[in-house]
């Protein structure tokens, strides 16, 4: 008699030994692959700067293997940070713009420590606002924008060490580029003049139209600086097309500039960290009046980088 075979059993057996057979394929071939990847040459450690080879082990600092490139002769480490710090370039990229943007030192290093770990002190993010506003000014102060012809200058006053000081500025109607700023405790034409003259070197030409305010420093001040060449619009309100809402707009970043000035007492770090705003104001902010570009990129500068992170990387040898 023939008995009854049980076909899904069969099936059953059969799916499950093939399973076997296959997880034995690949028990087997494991230690292969292992020894594959175990044995897979090492990446060189290249120079940070310019990818050389060619370097040697240059010490510790604070248990991070330091290297120094015998090509281009500059120092750096494994880890994505300046050489002799802790903290990584995104860091204080992300701190330095932030600083520009209106946060306090202490904020800034809440922040650090909240969303990073990253104890530091407040005066350590002032030594990276220092240390990487010079390099800033040195990388940008040679580049000069392709302005319009139509400037507008514009004062305003903000408290400085407990005085009131006048905050001159100088933008282009065109690009909104700020081509020049200047702090004095005095608001006379030697001050508008010296404003003129800033922003003519920034900017590489002169105006053939500055539209400004009624202050009457500026009718001397821009007669001295560019003579009969430039036509001067002085009028209160602006009565140039747009000229008012420019002003307004850029009224709007006097905040910010006023809390970066917080806790200076000395006019020489007052200049650096104004031309550290300058820099922020220009390269690296995108303005929706000029559908989400910089004023250099709208002024046509190709900048030499694009954000503060980017800065950092580049000098922080």
């Amino acid at each position: 008699m023939v008995k009854n075979i049980d076909l899904k059993k069969i099936a059953a057996d059969l799916q499950a030994e093939q399973q076997l057979k296959e997880a034995a394929k690949l028990l087997v071939g494991e230690p292969a692959v292992l020894a594959e990847h175990h044995y897979t040459e090492p990446e060189p450690i290249r120079c940070k700067w310019c990818g050389s080879e060619d370097i040697i082990k240059h010490g510790i600092d604070k248990g991070v293997q330091q290297y120094l490139c015998l090509k281009c002769h500059r120092k750096f480490n494994e880890k994505d940070a300046p050489y002799g710090m802790r903290t990584t370039v995104e860091q204080i990229g992300a701190s330095l713009d932030m600083y520009y943007t209106g946060s306090s030192l202490s904020d800034i290093a809440h922040h650090l420590d909240v969303y990073y770990h990253n104890a530091v002190e407040r005066s350590t993010v002032y030594r990276w606002l220092l240390k990487f506003t010079k390099e800033a000014v040195k990388v940008f102060e040679p580049i000069h924008p392709k302005v319009g012809d139509v400037w507008i200058a514009d004062e305003t006053v903000i408290k400085f060490n407990d005085v009131n000081h006048w905050m001159f500025d100088c933008i282009d109607r065109d690009s909104r580029f700020l081509l020049a700023s200047y702090m004095s405790p005095k608001r006379g034409t030697q001050q508008a003049k010296i404003l003129m003259e800033l922003a003519s070197e920034r900017a590489g030409k002169i105006p053939k139209k500055v539209i400004t305010d009624s202050l009457k420093a500026y009718l001397d001040g821009i007669e001295l600086t560019f003579g009969s060449e430039t036509k001067h619009i002085q009028s209160s309100p602006f009565s140039e097309i747009d000229s008012t809402n420019i002003i307004e707009r850029f009224q709007a970043t006097i905040k910010e500039r006023t809390k970066v000035l917080w806790g200076f007492k000395t006019s020489e770090t007052a200049k650096l960290i104004l031309a550290g705003f300058l820099i922020n104001y220009n390269y690296f902010r995108p303005h929706l009046a000029l559908d989400k570009m910089t004023p250099a990129e709208y002024a046509g500068v190709k900048a030499p980088v694009k954000n503060w992170a980017e800065l950092v990387r580049g000098v922080g040898s």
